[in-house]
């Protein structure tokens, strides 16, 4: 019993890495669309002028990426955007986020039948980012590193099980404000596959 016991938690262990391990991915291609359309940028603005020995490399470089620049960019919220969408990898919106200072709210696109039992919404989302954040948060405030006001704190608000809105306050910074948008998207995604496959 105690060996079966062993492989059954083994193996929820590789699936919980590998849903990590496909995030990560997303969010390495979402920063290689940012990279891009910033060169792009610079090119536009920065590089046409004299001495400028940049402009044919940076050229070059977006003349083999185009294609690996459209596919991701669908998917690509814009975190320092207020109001920005959140969309699926084929396109469709599926809700916005609202970014106040330290604060996030995501609504749902009308119509979208996002409920909390779908996973991996309180699987993953909740359980292992969110709640994960939390506890982190609370252990720093008992040293003193941040004061209780400082914590992270979430609330879904739903009626019934279909989710109105998300809301976290305290997110702690850009670096989580990345980790939380890329958690968020990829478990939208998730649920948006279920939801078409009813």
């Amino acid at each position: 019993m105690s060996n079966e016991s062993d492989i059954r938690k083994l193996l929820k262990i590789r699936a919980d890495l590998e849903e990590r391990a496909e995030q990560l991915q997303t969010e390495v291609d979402d920063l290689k669309v940012a990279m891009s359309e910033i060169d792009e940028a610079i090119v536009q603005q920065g590089f046409r002028q004299p001495g400028a020995g940049f402009q044919p490399m940076k050229l070059e470089t977006k003349k083999e990426e185009p294609k690996t620049v459209e596919r991701p960019r669908e998917a690509q919220p814009e975190p320092q955007v207020d109001g920005s969408s959140i969309q699926a990898k084929d396109g469709t919106v599926l809700g916005r986020v609202q970014i106040t200072g330290d604060d996030i709210v995501f609504t749902p696109r009308d119509g979208l039948p996002f409920t909390t039992s779908t996973p991996p919404f309180q699987s993953f989302l909740i359980d292992r980012v969110l709640a994960n954040m939390r506890t982190s948060d609370e252990a720093r405030a008992t040293t003193g590193e941040i004061t209780p006001e400082q914590v992270l704190s979430y609330k879904v608000e739903a009626d019934g099980e279909v989710i109105k809105y998300v809301s976290i306050r305290n997110v702690g910074g850009e670096r989580r404000l990345r980790e939380i948008q890329s958690s968020l998207r990829w478990s939208l995604d998730k649920m948006y596959d279920k939801v078409k496959r009813g």
